[in-house]
């Protein structure tokens, strides 16, 4: 179940440090704010008319994205305003380097900035105050809080197990997670390094962070309590892939390849989004929304502190997260803003639908970031 009451606590913490931080920000950033009118100087009511008209006059603006799906939204958006605006697609980990060099370098090169590995983005960039929230305010009035701070939230996806069953294809080949570290399971479970995919990271995080549940379908499975080797049953799962010729591989896509060439019972973990390949017949799995835990990743989105480009930036983010400009996610993943509506052959497919969903607490996420990368790279 998704604990909203520890999200918002992380996202109450964080922001209190970022706040606290707020005094040594300095005149200039405080004189950009007031100027592209965000932060305290935000408009209690937006002219998009007169948004639009300042947007005109600012140079190209580059937006720095995680997903390929932009690129048609963009060239729907430059269309539609007359404006110039350039999408770089990059892994989350990549942006969030390549945003924090620059700003370190005194370069802001950045206009709008959507990508997920939200510790990291709260660590690399809001600390340095790289990237300032924005919400427009007709999402404010409906939108809730935990989607907003600091930073609003465009999408929800989740991390879930993909599986393919020869005998029954529509029922998963496990009866429990713990079930993919027996000697029936070697090397049949595929799934995308932590140490180059966030939402692995993000998942990984929330079985640590969810040891005791953990534990507890460790005992439902093997009928005994767990025995640790490690810190937690979180950590002993993980050690118990390793251990079992886990298939690491680059990217979501070869994990849905993988399960998808499979004869016999298979599982690979990766986003809930890679489905819609599945609705289009390039790939062949299903998604376990019932037994295994799923865990909640968001994806954020923020503008590029000094940008010359402040206007079209408001401009984009409230139109990708609009009905129109968020279409390409819209029923493979999930809004954030409640106003949009699922569309597509994914529609049906909720939050509500997976049964084990559990979050990812941010306040622990850094920590346990560490924890994991260095016990994955010790086992591995």
């Amino acid at each position: 179940m998704l604990r909203k009451p520890m999200m918002m606590m992380a996202f109450v913490l964080l922001v209190s440090l970022f706040v606290g931080a707020g005094a040594a920000w300095g005149a200039d950033l405080d004189a950009w704010l007031q100027t592209a009118e965000l932060g305290e100087y935000q408009p209690v009511t937006e002219d998009w008319e007169a948004i639009a008209e300042a947007a005109q006059a600012e140079p190209p603006l580059t937006l720095y994205t995680d997903t390929s799906r932009a690129f048609p939204v963009v060239e729907q958006f430059n269309e539609l305003y007359g404006l110039e605006v350039e999408a770089i697609n990059l892994r989350g980990a990549e942006i969030i380097e390549r945003v924090r060099r620059e700003w370190d370098a005194g370069l802001y090169n950045a206009g709008v900035v959507m990508m997920g590995s939200a510790a990291l983005v709260y660590d690399q960039l809001l600390s340095r105050n790289a990237v300032t929230r924005y919400v427009p305010r007709e999402m404010e009035a409906v939108i809730d809080p935990n989607s907003t701070e600091p930073l609003l939230v465009h999408r929800y996806s989740v991390g879930v197990w993909y599986f393919k069953n020869a005998e029954n294809p529509e029922e998963p080949p496990f009866e429990n997670i713990w079930e993919m570290t027996t000697d029936a399971w070697n090397n049949r479970v595929a799934m995308s390094s932590p140490l180059a995919s966030g939402t692995t990271m993000e998942y990984f995080i929330g079985l640590v962070s969810n040891h005791e549940e953990m534990a507890a379908m460790y005992e439902d499975f093997f009928g005994e309590p767990i025995q640790l080797t490690t810190e937690n049953a979180g950590f002993e799962f993980i050690k118990g892939l390793l251990e079992n010729d886990v298939r690491l591989v680059t990217s979501f896509r070869d994990v849905a390849d993988a399960v998808t060439r499979a004869d016999d019972h298979f599982a690979g973990f990766g986003s809930q989004s890679a489905y819609r390949q599945v609705v289009t017949g390039e790939y062949e799995f299903e998604l376990d929304t019932q037994i295994t835990p799923a865990v909640l990743s968001p994806r954020l989105i923020g503008i590029g502190t000094y940008t010359e480009s402040p206007n079209t930036a408001k401009l984009l983010i409230r139109y990708l997260t609009s009905q129109e400009g968020g279409d390409p996610w819209w029923g493979a993943d999930f809004p954030a803003n409640p106003v949009v509506e699922q569309t597509g052959a994914m529609a049906t497919l909720t939050l509500d639908t997976f049964d084990k969903l559990w979050d990812t607490p941010l306040g622990e996420q850094l920590d346990l970031r560490d924890q994991i990368t260095d016990f994955f790279i010790m086992y591995q």
